[in-house]
């Protein structure tokens, strides 16, 4: 599966990733706000609001991951007590401002992605 998120996410495939979202039933969380299509969420936040999240997609599922219960979870920052070295990883991928902060409070809440064992993406979503 993260394979495949990676694949649409460089093609720039909105209407695979909503696919793929779905592929194991509508349980993909991308957002905390109200529910909306996937494909419309991301590109709005790309074109309009000028986020990279596809490339951001990208980078963070070439990055380690971590285990929490049956979900394999990226970047293990996002894990308790991450260290230095995994918000290092970040450097790049996010603004380096935000990185630090989140650092500092040793807390991460930039965007994380979550497939369970059996291939289900469960989680792509940014915020505390």
């Amino acid at each position: 599966m993260r394979r495949r998120i990676v694949a649409a996410a460089v093609a720039c495939d909105y209407a695979a990733l909503a696919a793929l979202g779905d592929e194991q039933g509508k349980s993909l969380r991308f957002s905390f706000g109200p529910d909306e299509d996937l494909a419309l969420f991301w590109r709005k936040a790309e074109q309009e609001q000028g986020q990279p999240v596809l490339a951001r997609l990208v980078k963070i599922l070439n990055l380690p991951y971590t285990k929490q219960g049956e979900l394999y979870v990226w970047p293990t920052a996002f894990r308790d007590n991450a260290t230095a070295q995994d918000f290092d990883a970040l450097e790049g991928i996010l603004p380096d401002a935000q990185l630090q902060a989140m650092k500092r409070e040793r807390s991460y809440y930039g965007l994380r992605v979550g497939i369970s064992g059996n291939g289900d993406w469960q989680m792509a979503v940014s915020g505390d």
